[in-house]
């Protein structure tokens, strides 16, 4: 299938790895069985805007999950390699078990709004679509304040209202590079999600955070959470940085 990718999700003329993310999900998913449960995709290049070409291989479709390989390429060139597992997730559902807290965040009118151009002729372009107002406490870098925490929170009002957008939310948030004094891009090489549950309208809480950054990689996870205080997606990727001289 053809699919054409939005220039304006791009990030310094780079396409948001979350949007590609949904965009693979979306190509596999299906009637019955319309929820991404798990998917996990490989970033080989980053393909320009314009047209590019999904390729979707049926691996196993079983009567509670179907699993697949969904591929996209750009003038036959391999760009993202993802494996998906579908499934059906049940809006009524409730936990058997959990351990988890969402973290507690300021009144959404005293978060700061992410903007889309932080710098003249810098565009961040996914934040035309996602809305993001983040923790003051944990965005000290955008006003030029380094800090040891390792960790971003935000509301965020996710693109749509499809299951899918939540994988454009677990990718929504600044890299931790930026909170720990590290600019420059952080290129994804592996992006892994769960989504959990079908999410209560109104805004998101997302949390962010990194374990480990060491010899140029770093770990980012994330946890996502509904207005009912659900956990309805997590994420982990592996991501490359440079450290300042």
């Amino acid at each position: 299938m053809q699919v054409d990718l939005d220039g304006r999700w791009a990030i310094a003329g780079k396409i948001h790895g979350g949007y590609l993310l949904k965009l693979l999900a979306d190509a596999v998913v299906t009637e019955r069985h319309p929820h991404p449960l798990a998917i996990s995709a490989h970033f080989l290049r980053s393909p320009d805007p314009g047209t590019a070409s999904i390729e979707v291989h049926s691996l196993r479709d079983g009567r509670r999950v179907t699993q697949s390989r969904s591929s996209l390429s750009q003038e036959g060139v391999a760009c993202v390699e993802s494996l998906v597992t579908t499934g059906l997730l049940h809006e009524e559902a409730k936990p058997y078990w959990e351990r988890h807290e969402p973290p507690v965040l300021p009144p959404v009118e005293d978060c700061l709004k992410m903007v889309a151009e932080p710098a003249p002729g810098f565009r961040v372009g996914h934040l035309d679509f996602v809305d993001v107002r983040a923790d003051p406490a944990t965005v000290a870098f955008a006003s030029g304040v380094k800090s040891e925490g390792g960790r971003l929170a935000a509301w965020v009002t996710p693109p749509g209202t499809s299951v899918t957008d939540l994988l454009v939310v677990a990718d929504a948030l600044a890299p931790v590079t930026f909170d720990l004094g590290i600019p420059g891009w952080v290129p994804t090489l592996e992006l892994t999600a769960y989504v959990r549950a079908v999410p209560a309208p109104g805004p998101l809480v997302v949390e962010q955070r990194a374990r480990l950054l060491e010899d140029g990689w770093l770990d980012e996870e994330c946890d996502v959470w509904d207005s009912r205080g659900r956990l309805v997606c997590q994420a982990r990727q592996l991501a490359g940085y440079r450290a300042p001289a």
